[in-house]
């Protein structure tokens, strides 16, 4: 059998087979899908928080004024495990929502200042809410802010900052007052490094941005404020508000122009209160060392330094002790120091700070001396008052030394010393006074005793005359005396009781019927006198018979005063009178 072999002819095909456009079809449309779905959705944000709290990944909303613009994809722990990566998908179209002044907060029910909020977060959980900026820099990595900012970056209005010493002054949420109207809100509050001091940024809410111009002042509002001082007692009260959580207030000081209006970011000081700012305005002034021998209980720093009634200063430290050698030797020996200023905005306008010193120098060598005075009897406050003490017999200060002696207290002595006879007295200011003495690189003021350290030794002596009084013998003298006082009383009862035993005798009785008919006859007897009667009658003409008998007599009485023996001897009758010839001219 023979087998032949068959070479098979094999034929490449050229055609493309029709099976591979499904796949290449499949290929084509899921890239584009992949290439749309890419181009069409939100960019990726990361954010930073301190913890994750009510964060669900693939559940949390990012939203924008109540829209939803994302969704939280993951929540996982940072590297170093101390904070909390979130990463969110946003929805597309939202891009121009992230930029540098956006800002993101957690939302959830709080109860702050402002009242509740984040209530229907009850129900639907926590979200992220987004507040966009109005920056044209875009941003994709934010750190979650811990509270929710007072007011969006683009709302109307002024941002302000405080610069203050007091870290408990001002917390966020707390209003910002003008006139006791609410006006603005403290946003955020920082400590600076750099300056150390609190920074308080603070937004007023248009139209009420006008307010704040560069003249305006801001001080702490506590809602309650009380100041006892030498001054008096000054009760400031608030709005309720501000007496529960605190606040800030400005104004425009009396008599200031309001200035311009101030831009954003502006720096000011918060001032403790409105007095404070007052006081600061002061900043030129003359420091001199006061050296009290007496207590100085109740003077304070910041109490008024006055000349007779008109504040001129400030006290400045109370006691002075900064660069002294062995102070307690200095306060022994020399007396308290006290540190004062003079200011020269307190006295009148255009007044130089050498001329106030040349003119204070003349006032002490005329009699200028300081004196503690009380300020307020309440709270025992004392204040310092200048003035010109009176001069005694000898023309010297009766409580002060003279000027001699002040620059001979060239170590620190006050000039309050007592002086002697040799002292001596004032005379007429010259025009260039002695310099004043000085003591730790300070001018020293004399000073002079106000007899305030007398009234407890004058109390103590009326005490010790009152403990020295007889009192156990006024005791008895008075005892004796209300006992014969008693007896007194006794014996007038008896008297009383006799008088009343009189009375109601019966002879007393009759008295007056007795006395009524004696009267009567007195009447009877007096009519029987009376014109017209027989005995009137005959007493009348007995008289002109007698009155007769009087005239018949007057010639022979005046004989016998001419001649006694007229009677024996006949008396010789009396020659006729002869005229006078008168004098011829």
């Amino acid at each position: 059998m023979t087998n032949s072999a068959v070479q098979a002819n094999i034929r490449k095909i050229s055609q493309w087979s029709p099976i591979w456009i499904v796949p290449v079809a499949a290929v084509l449309i899921g890239s584009w899908m992949l290439y749309h779905t890419f181009k069409n959705q939100g960019p990726t944000v990361t954010m930073l928080a301190s913890n994750a709290e009510g964060i669900i990944s693939g559940k949390t909303q990012i939203k924008s004024r109540s829209v939803d613009v994302g969704k939280v994809v993951s929540v996982e722990l940072s590297q170093d495990l101390k904070q909390v990566v979130i990463r969110a998908r946003m929805n597309p179209g939202t891009a121009n929502l992230l930029n540098d002044e956006s800002q993101l907060w957690v939302v959830k029910p709080t109860i702050g200042r402002g009242g509740v909020s984040g209530l229907n977060t009850l129900l639907s959980g926590a979200y992220i809410e987004l507040q966009p900026g109005k920056s044209d820099s875009g941003k994709y990595f934010f750190e979650l802010l811990e509270t929710p900012p007072i007011a969006p970056p683009d709302a109307p209005g002024v941002r302000i900052f405080l610069s203050s010493s007091d870290a408990a002054a001002l917390a966020v949420g707390d209003p910002i007052l003008y006139r006791g109207y609410d006006v603005g809100t403290v946003e955020r509050s920082e400590f600076d490094m750099t300056k150390r001091n609190m920074r308080y940024q603070l937004f007023i809410r248009a139209p009420y941005d006008a307010l704040v111009t560069e003249n305006v002042r801001f001080w702490k509002a506590s809602g309650m404020a009380l100041d006892m001082s030498a001054e008096g007692v000054r009760i400031e009260m608030a709005s309720m508000a501000t007496l529960l959580g605190g606040g800030v207030t400005f104004d425009v000081l009396d008599g200031w122009p309001a200035g311009n209006k101030v831009v954003d970011d502006a720096d000011f000081q918060l001032f403790e209160n409105r007095k404070s700012i007052q006081d600061g305005l002061y900043n030129e002034y003359l420091e001199y060392l006061l050296f009290f021998d007496e207590s100085i209980r109740g003077l304070t720093a910041g109490a008024p330094v006055e000349y007779r009634g008109v504040r001129i200063g400030t006290v400045a430290s109370v006691p002075y002790f900064f660069n002294m050698k062995n102070p307690l030797e200095v306060a022994f020996n020399k007396g308290i120091p006290v540190l004062i200023r003079i200011e020269t905005g307190r006295l009148y306008d255009n007044l130089t700070l050498p001329q106030l010193r040349l003119e204070l120098d003349q006032a002490v060598s005329k009699g200028l001396r300081a004196v503690l005075k009380t300020g307020n009897l309440l709270t025992g406050g004392l204040y310092i008052d200048l003035n010109q003490l009176e001069a005694d017999s000898k023309g010297v200060s009766a409580t002060a030394a003279a000027p001699a002696a002040v620059a001979a207290s060239a170590d620190g002595v006050t000039a309050n010393a007592t002086t002697d006879a040799e002292t001596p007295a004032i005379v007429a200011t010259p025009l260039l006074p002695e310099p004043l003495p000085e003591f730790a690189g300070y001018k020293i003021l004399p000073t002079s005793r106000s007899g305030l350290g007398h009234i407890e030794q004058k109390v103590l002596q009326a005490l010790d005359k009152i403990n020295n009084l007889p009192v156990e013998q006024v005791l008895a003298d008075s005892s004796a005396t209300l006992n014969a006082t008693k007896d007194l009383m006794q014996q007038s009862q008896q008297l009383v009781l006799s008088l009343d035993a009189l009375v109601k005798a019966d002879a007393t009785q009759q008295l007056p019927a007795e006395v009524n008919k004696s009267l009567a006859d007195l009447r009877k007897t007096l009519a029987g006198l009376s014109p017209g009667s027989p005995v009137y009658e005959r007493i009348n003409s007995n008289l002109q018979a007698m009155d007769k008998v009087l005239r018949d007599l007057q010639p022979v009485v005046q004989t016998l005063n001419q001649q006694s023996n007229a009677l024996i001897i006949s008396a010789d009758p009396a020659a006729d009178p002869e005229p006078e010839q008168g004098n011829q001219p």
